[in-house]
């Protein structure tokens, strides 16, 4: 059985994950645009940030960089989108249609992280293409056609619980001349 945990940092790595998968999992099932998913959005973001940073740290797999470090990059491309759509929110307007694919995007490569790591260990190296990343394209696919799918009902029941912000000030009323 080979090594799961091989430093500090693949612990820290771990506990990260993991919770990263909880929050995440947890915002899926749960009402949008409440001050609990916010609450859990930040958690998943922060437990993300942490397993990220972690995991250009870790070379036990390859011992260089590879293509799991590669997955990672793409990672943080969509953890970036998902929450770089929020903070520019006031001057994007499709910003929740980004937020949506952004954070799907985050959590479908968290899921197929999961199943990487989860089956690499268990079949020998020279099957890694097949056991490995075949399940985890099978996720990403999943992933993508539910995003797909789910995304105009998810959009048209949150679209009356959101105040738009269209300005990144507040306008001012104009003085009047007495």
């Amino acid at each position: 059985m080979p090594v799961i945990l091989h430093s500090a940092t693949s612990i820290v790595h771990l506990l990260a994950v993991g919770l990263a998968l909880l929050a995440g999992t947890a915002i899926l099932f749960r009402p949008k645009g409440t001050l609990g998913h916010r609450r859990l959005g930040q958690l998943y973001v922060g437990s993300m940030a942490v397993s990220l940073l972690t995991a250009f740290g870790i070379y036990a797999l390859f011992g260089r960089f590879g293509i799991v470090h590669w997955g990672a990059v793409a990672s943080v491309v969509a953890l970036l989108v998902g929450v770089g759509s929020v903070w520019c929110r006031s001057v994007v307007a499709s910003w929740l249609r980004w937020h949506y694919f952004g954070m799907g995007a985050s959590v479908t490569g968290l899921y197929a992280a999961l199943v990487v790591e989860s089956t690499y260990r268990f079949f020998p190296a020279t099957y890694f293409w097949q056991s490995t990343l075949g399940p985890a394209s099978g996720v990403f696919l999943a992933g993508g056609v539910l995003l797909y799918r789910h995304y105009p009902t998810w959009a048209s029941a949150l679209a009356g619980s959101m105040v738009p912000r269209t300005s990144p000030r507040p306008m001012r009323r104009p003085l009047r001349s007495a």
